[in-house]
């Protein structure tokens, strides 16, 4: 996967030669019908390769006009503004659409904003190829008089570690969300516009390179290391995270604006390699930050490297930012203030929350692994997901495999998105970071809430959610869990120390006595195991041994990985497993019925 995706980026190179052949104003209008083209061509596909190839071809074409525009334009000023502003634009569009870009919309409705918006490119591409009306003239970015000098090339390797910063955290309204709801991902929104100002005229508001490059350091080891134990929960990004996103993208702003204004002679060629090598450093950081999970290896260095590069370039540069430029009086402002409320408008996408009705005679559970929200084509499948978990008619749901703003993801919230869908309430632990994890929606009252961090094993971790819940004027135990044993299944610290916390809740605490446990999600167990024997070991029950087996993978594997299992006195009846292919696993979900 590696590889198909950086040899995209590589392809990106072969742009710079192609200057002998046509002027650089020819591949910029080129590649940007192109990469228009192939979005359009997007809304029609469906998954699977279709969908993964001409993706890719837009890409190339996107990696392509950004590379011409590199050699098109002495000024690096413009274009990196541009870039900024159009990172702001992205924080809008993806956060007013609830996160769910157009792309995964089907139907008509789509089509409008997304005419808008690539008539609008196309309006802006045929300006900067020459072939629209005449635009008037830059202004001075240079404190001295005279012919306005070239940038020098290695500002345009700013454009990939800025791209990357902006996904990861300093645009990601997802994360700010996570971090501390609506609230937090209006203010990441509001930040991203009015950062704009920075990147047009750094000078007036930071003064020296050296502050913005300190303060995007800054929010990029907040962005690390901003972990806090809230509510029982460990691991959770803390709400002042919100504040480290906001001072990120507007360092982040104001470095590119100060990386402008490095000089220098550089003919068309360097600043086409500089550009392709910045988006190659992009593609390289992206998968040593993701890849880590599956390595075992930490990842928190990439985005502080990435800070680094950006700040470093800021730093270096070799003149001071003149003051003429013209300012955005209240555009800027206004322009945050409809972002807002573009933002807050979101949830009009979603339509009304349709719970469904709860089956009447039992306890009903359901457990299932989401695939962050992905389906086997490899199209976003929260809508179709939500309508699975929903025909199963469950008073509570084990989520596993969560993902809350997970850059490579595509920076989707989707517990929220889930929860809104089925008008439940969401409780959350992290387990590899705080942005991916476990979940549980339920409709009932909830008394407890926390969660045990569980020995390393697999490449995201794995942690046990224990949420007290109260069905029926009984106090009922619910622990959520996604485990990952090491390659070999040889070592059972992870199902032993989740037998533990099981044993410990049933127990129950002091005046409290005994009370009803469930174990839910994806357990990575085949049963007959040693793992399997380890957690039965608590003195659990299989809910599903009268239906096995019980396949809980779609298609025609026969793995049974996701499991329920219960304390003794919870009696199960009408299981259910539906083979639908909106994850990598089937939901289940069982009924339980209390004894005397």
């Amino acid at each position: 996967m590696g590889v198909y995706a950086i040899a995209w980026f590589l392809a990106a190179f072969l742009v710079v030669p192609l200057v002998r052949l046509a002027p650089p104003a020819r591949l910029v209008l080129g590649s940007g019908l192109l990469l228009v083209a192939a979005r359009i061509a997007l809304q029609f596909t469906g998954g699977h390769g279709p969908q993964l190839h001409v993706a890719g071809i837009g890409l190339l074409a996107g990696l392509a006009w950004l590379v011409a525009t590199a050699m098109a334009s002495r000024d690096a000023a413009p274009s990196l503004a541009g870039l900024t502003a159009g990172l702001a634009a992205s924080t809008v569009l993806h956060a007013a659409l609830d996160t769910i870009d157009l792309v995964w919309r089907s139907g008509p409705i789509p089509w409008l904003p997304l005419a808008i918006e690539l008539g609008l490119f196309v309006f802006l591409l045929s300006k900067a190829a020459g072939y629209g009306p005449a635009a008037s003239p830059p202004p001075r970015r240079f404190a001295e008089h005279g012919p306005e000098p070239a940038t020098a090339p290695r500002a345009w390797v700013t454009a990939g570690p800025a791209i990357l910063l902006w996904g990861l955290y300093t645009g990601n309204t997802a994360y700010a969300h996570t971090a501390a709801g609506p609230p937090g991902a209006l203010i990441v929104t509001a930040g991203a516009v009015l950062s704009v100002a920075l990147a047009v005229r750094p000078g007036p508001w930071t003064r020296h390179p050296l502050y913005p490059a300190l303060g995007l350091l800054a929010s990029a080891v907040v962005f690390v290391f901003g972990r806090v134990a809230r509510d029982g929960v460990h691991g959770v990004a803390p709400w002042w995270a919100v504040a480290g996103q906001v001072l990120g993208q507007f360092a982040l702003a104001g470095c590119l604006g100060w990386a402008a204004a490095l000089t220098g002679p550089g003919a068309r060629a360097r600043r086409g390699l500089a550009a392709a090598g910045g988006l190659l450093l992009f593609v390289v950081l992206v998968f040593a930050y993701f890849s880590a999970y599956d390595l075992h290896l930490p990842n928190g260095y990439v985005p502080i490297a990435a800070a680094v590069v950006v700040g470093a370039i800021a730093v270096v540069a070799a003149r001071p930012v003149g003051d003429s430029s013209p300012g955005y009086g209240y555009r800027l402002p206004a322009a945050a203030a409809l972002s807002v409320l573009l933002v807050a408008a979101a949830p009009l996408w979603r339509g009304p929350a349709d719970r469904g009705e709860p089956v009447a005679d039992g306890l009903r559970v359901a457990a299932y692994n989401v695939r962050m929200g992905y389906d086997l084509a490899g199209t976003l499948s929260v809508e179709r997901q939500a309508d699975a978990l929903r025909a199963l008619r469950a008073h509570v749901i084990v989520l596993s495999e969560v993902d809350r703003s997970w850059f490579l993801n595509g920076g989707h919230d989707g517990l929220a998105l889930l929860a809104d869908r089925l008008g439940m309430r969401a409780l959350w632990a992290p387990a590899a970071d705080p942005s991916w994890g476990d979940a549980l929606l339920t409709d009932l009252p909830v008394t407890s809430v926390r969660n045990h961090v569980l020995p390393q094993g697999g490449p995201t971790g794995a942690q046990a959610l224990e949420v007290g819940v109260r069905w029926r004027g009984r106090d009922v135990t619910v622990i959520s869990t996604h485990l990952q044993p090491p390659p070999g299944w040889n070592d059972l610290t992870q199902a032993r120390e989740l037998a533990r916390v099981a044993k410990a809740a049933a127990a129950g605490g002091p005046g409290s006595g005994p009370r009803p446990v469930i174990v839910a999600g994806d357990l990575n167990i085949e049963p007959g195991t040693p793992a399997w024997q380890a957690v039965l070991d608590a003195g659990l029950t299989d809910a599903f041994a009268a239906s096995r087996p019980f396949v809980t993978i779609p298609g025609g594997s026969r793995e049974q990985i996701d499991h329920v299992l219960v304390t003794p006195g919870l009696t199960p009846s009408a299981p259910a497993n539906p083979d639908v292919p909106h994850s990598d696993h089937r939901p289940v979900a069982v009924t339980l019925t209390p004894g005397p």
